[in-house]
């Protein structure tokens, strides 16, 4: 049976919790809820996604681990060796130092908190979760024990949508894409939302990083200002009152920074800690674009397989869609 949770008016339901959150909305017999918004994807959401496996094409979203090759500054390359397993075999292994949100990622819920809070989603302490590790409840591996993601997936191709409207705009620079540009291209490409869809939004800077080359200077400034959906007061209640399980895009964090007010990370501040929403980063959206164009579809079946990281505040992409 689908969640019926309180619109985005009537949150929080708890007196002392932050503005706008769902602390306590998926709470049950007592116990604090971990999974946030990916109790949408009820078994039965699950088996009406399934219905989207029309062709058996399938699609990886995730970029090549070393990609982009100049990652947003702050966040070390990915490094990768070949090493010898063993002196009389003709065997090697991987040896992987790993940035999980240098390249295709998750952001997980250990990741962002209420920056004023210092509180995780449901409330969970930043220093009992991050600093201490007494609860790491909210880790990736909660995602993991729940089954990993399984959930239908929407494409919004603004790409597509920007080439059609004769908008041009440059992919390494802010551009705001708004609620109503985005309502028009589900209207267009004729979809109709669902609980529990994960919300996937193209701006085309998977296209640019696909295209660049090591000497090239990164898609990113100092300054980390950059392109992605505009988190106006609108559209945040937009997504919270679709009842998406996730967001995800090709762009650093979604959401444009800094957005149309002046703000930085709002629509993290409301998705992470707020109501526990996973939200996904740097896709490799550009094949997948390329099948929903030739299809005519951009609903399709989608997994996301997390690493099973214990406290982890987030996960390589691992993402997949099936048409």
């Amino acid at each position: 049976m689908p969640f019926t949770v309180p619109k985005f008016r009537d949150l929080p339901i708890q007196k002392d919790a932050p503005a706008g959150s769902a602390w306590g909305v998926f709470d049950k017999d007592g116990k604090k809820d971990v999974y946030g918004t990916l109790n949408f994807i009820t078994p039965e959401a699950v088996l009406a996604a399934k219905e989207e496996i029309k062709t058996g094409e399938s699609v990886v979203l995730n970029l090549p681990l070393d990609m982009p090759y100049n990652p947003c500054p702050g966040r070390e390359k990915n490094k990768f060796e070949l090493e010898e397993t063993h002196p009389r075999l003709a065997a090697r292994d991987d040896v992987c130092h790993l940035n999980t949100q240098t390249s295709s990622q998750w952001d997980g819920l250990m990741h962002f908190a209420n920056q004023e809070r210092r509180e995780y989603y449901n409330g969970v302490s930043y220093e009992d979760a991050a600093v201490n590790k007494t609860d790491l409840s909210l880790g990736m591996q909660a995602l993991s024990e729940r089954g990993g993601v399984v959930a239908r997936g929407i494409l919004v191709d603004f790409v597509r949508y920007a080439e059609k409207q004769g908008i041009t705009y440059d992919t390494r620079k802010t551009y705001r894409i708004s609620l109503t540009q985005m309502k028009e291209i589900i209207k267009e490409e004729g979809l109709t939302i669902r609980q529990g869809d994960v919300l996937i939004v193209r701006c085309g800077l998977s296209k640019w990083i696909r295209n660049s080359k090591p000497e090239d200077e990164g898609p990113f400034d100092i300054n980390h200002t950059h392109l992605g959906v505009d988190p106006s007061d609108e559209t945040i209640e937009w997504i919270w009152n679709s009842n998406f399980s996730a967001i995800a895009g090709d762009a650093l964090s979604f959401e444009c920074i800094p957005d149309s007010n002046g703000n930085r990370l709002k629509l993290h501040g409301y998705a992470l800690p707020g109501w526990g929403m996973p939200i996904g980063e740097l896709f490799d959206l550009e094949e997948l674009s390329k099948i929903c164009e030739r299809e005519k579809r951009w609903s399709f079946f989608l997994t996301y397989c997390p690493m099973n990281i214990v406290g982890g505040a987030a996960s390589i992409s691992n993402t997949m869609a099936i048409f």
